[in-house]
């Protein structure tokens, strides 16, 4: 007995000991990651102050344009070049570019479509994670779902930074609807509403996309609610967002599926009767990237600046600026909210969302399909 006692006493030592000299060389492991990740960011804001700019293509707006210049604040010595546009507009413009041996952007942001398909097929794209050097930026824990979403399907190149909840895909006329008379979206299919609904026409390149994945992929809604909206409500596809408006402000038309935000802001500042439904969430809500995807060009021709602005504009700093004057919600969850005059736009942990900007959201032609086979024979 006593043998064993002593046994068990040596191995408890000798345990002890282990741990006295993992200690120090967890230590000193954390402290070489620590001085390698210093080190590298130290040598990549030196040379991105000799390469001297950055060339970022964005989409146009001007909240991003606005979140962008904040980086000459944090680096005056770094020109940075902004050449704004739309995906059709700047992803031929890249490709031409390159085709003629000319690299002249060093980073891409905007809406997915144009890396996606555009971008990724010519493989004009870096994958970006090994250009994450800030521990703050590549600290998934540190956004929303505790990792990164990307838009290409590898997880490599399209990092998604942008995340708004859209709770809303019906505007009504608010003399002839009332809110309360909608607590699910299935209660667009209630007979009162047949003939009364105008909408874009989902199968058509615009601001559909994003709803009507919604309602397609949703669990609570899916194919059978897509078939039955334009199979038995007579839906009316309109001509453009203006005259649509026009139509529900007149009341010809109460409801209208699809709107696109700015028409209807306008409509309302001209104190028109229109307004739109957002509190319905039992089915949850649709979740969007807007222009909220980074790409990296390879042979950039300012990789180091490149790589600097990516980390600025991924840092906690880059997206409350980006969240201050875009109005739209970043994915990142450790920077304050209240910079957003809406708070509907921010995800909550827990709800059921469509994030329309993943891979696996992508393909429209099934929809498309649905809603054509569900159209009455007089409106396909």
């Amino acid at each position: 007995m006593g043998k064993l006692i002593h046994n068990i006493f040596l191995l408890c030592a000798v345990f002890a000991g282990s741990l006295l000299l993992q200690d120090p060389l967890r230590t000193a492991f954390a402290a070489e990651v620590k001085g390698n990740w210093k080190a590298e960011w130290e040598k990549t804001v030196k040379a991105a102050k000799g390469e001297g700019e950055v060339v970022v293509f964005a989409w146009i707006t001007s909240g991003l344009r606005n979140a962008v210049a904040e980086f000459r604040k944090v680096y005056p010595e770094i020109k940075l070049i902004y050449v704004p546009g739309t995906g059709s507009q700047l992803g031929p413009r890249l490709l031409a570019e390159r085709r003629a041996g000319k690299y002249l952007a060093d980073l891409y942001i905007g809406g997915t479509t144009t890396p996606v398909e555009v971008l990724i097929p010519a493989k004009a794209l870096d994958p970006i994670r090994p250009a994450l050097i800030l521990p703050e930026v590549a600290n998934e824990s540190l956004w929303f779902g505790k990792r990164f979403y990307f838009a290409d399907p590898n997880g490599e190149y399209v990092l998604l930074f942008d995340g708004t909840v859209s709770s809303s895909f019906i505007a009504y006329n608010t003399k002839l609807v009332k809110r309360e008379e909608f607590q699910s979206t299935w209660d667009l299919l209630h007979p009162k509403w047949k003939g009364k609904i105008v909408a874009h026409d989902p199968r058509r390149s615009g601001g559909a996309g994003g709803p009507i994945r919604y309602l397609y992929f949703s669990s609570h809604l899916g194919p059978k609610f897509v078939h039955r909206l334009f199979n038995e409500m007579d839906v009316t596809f309109g001509p453009d967002a203006r005259q649509m408006m026009d139509w529900l402000a007149t009341g010809k038309y109460p409801l209208y599926l699809f709107p696109g935000g700015s028409e209807l802001d306008t409509a309302k500042a001209q104190g028109l009767p229109v307004d739109e439904i957002t509190h319905i969430t039992r089915e949850g809500a649709a979740m969007h990237a807007g222009a909220g995807a980074v790409g990296l060009l390879n042979r950039a021709p300012h990789p180091n600046a490149a790589k600097l602005f990516t980390n600025w504009f991924l840092s906690r700093d880059g997206q409350i600026a980006y969240q201050r004057h875009e109005q739209r919600n970043s994915l990142r969850t450790d920077i304050p909210k209240d910079n957003l005059t809406d708070k509907t736009v921010v995800p909550r942990e827990g709800m059921d969302y469509i994030f329309s900007a993943l891979p696996e959201y992508r393909d429209l032609n099934p929809i498309r399909k649905l809603i054509t086979e569900a159209l009455p024979a007089s409106k396909k």
